[in-house]
């Protein structure tokens, strides 16, 4: 009796301990989407189907629809403890994020930083009610880790696939002085987007994943030398190697002496 007993109350303190972490974490999804804007910044623009595949392709996409998971806070949670379980598994290096998983986590970052950018505008005024600027920064600081967990999920719900693309594709840094991928084909090659080559598109989604500090028209071997790695690291055959023909066609500029 004694021993049904025992088994009985822990039971119940087990699933009492369940019930208060799904309530924990379902409270922190919670208050992190109270920091959220009602509407989320969208892209201003809707890109072409092959754009979205170069994109896609980028990610690790390969021949794989384009779609994304819909994620809740405790999917994520699943995931956070899965991606544990691998690195520890892991013996050779770390093992890539699943393609959905990084369109999410562009998506929700273009997300951020447009929604930051809106608040600083409201940061660096006088602060009300005696707090000072220092406060509220250090606030949004605490408030980071919630609200971008949030953003997250948000993000994997709220869009299909191919209006993160274009999100993604609209929000950016693709040397130049271009912020967006339309920018960025009439920078580079004096075309709107719709007439570019899939080789075209391949460099300039490559240029926002980190090549932008090398500009293929004044720091040419250096960015040969870096496309080819980017395209060894992604790993998909349909990513086209960079070709002459493809740089006699980028429009001039005057470059840097240090270029």
């Amino acid at each position: 009796m004694a021993l049904g007993t025992f088994f009985k109350w822990a039971g119940g303190g087990v699933v009492a301990l369940i019930a208060a972490l799904c309530l924990l974490l379902q409270g922190a999804y919670w208050y992190g989407a109270s920091m959220l804007p009602e509407r989320l910044p969208q892209p201003r623009r809707e890109y072409p189907p092959l754009a979205r595949e170069v994109l896609w392709r980028s990610l690790g996409g390969g021949d794989r629809p384009l779609e994304v998971r819909r994620l809740n806070i405790f999917s994520y949670t699943g995931l956070i403890f899965e991606a544990v379980a691998t690195y520890l598994a892991q013996t050779d290096g770390l093992a890539k994020e699943p393609a959905d998983l990084r369109l999410v986590d562009w998506t929700s970052s273009a997300a951020r930083s447009a929604i930051v950018e809106a608040r600083y505008a409201h940061i660096v005024a006088p602060a009300p009610s005696g707090a000072s600027n220092a406060e509220a920064l250090q606030q949004f600081s605490y408030d980071h880790q919630f609200e971008s967990l949030a953003l997250f999920i948000r993000s994997s719900r709220e869009w299909p696939a191919e209006r993160m693309a274009d999100l993604v594709l609209d929000s950016g840094d693709y040397g130049r002085d271009s912020a967006t991928l339309e920018q960025a084909a009439q920078a580079y090659f004096a075309q709107p987007v719709e007439r570019l080559t899939r080789e075209q598109l391949t460099l300039l989604v490559l240029l926002d994943h980190g090549l932008h500090n090398h500009d293929p028209q004044c720091r040419a071997q250096t960015f040969r030398d870096a496309y080819a790695q980017a395209l060894q690291e992604i790993g998909d055959p349909k990513l086209p190697t960079l070709s002459a023909q493809t740089l006699a066609r980028l429009k001039p500029i005057d470059c840097p002496p240090d270029a």
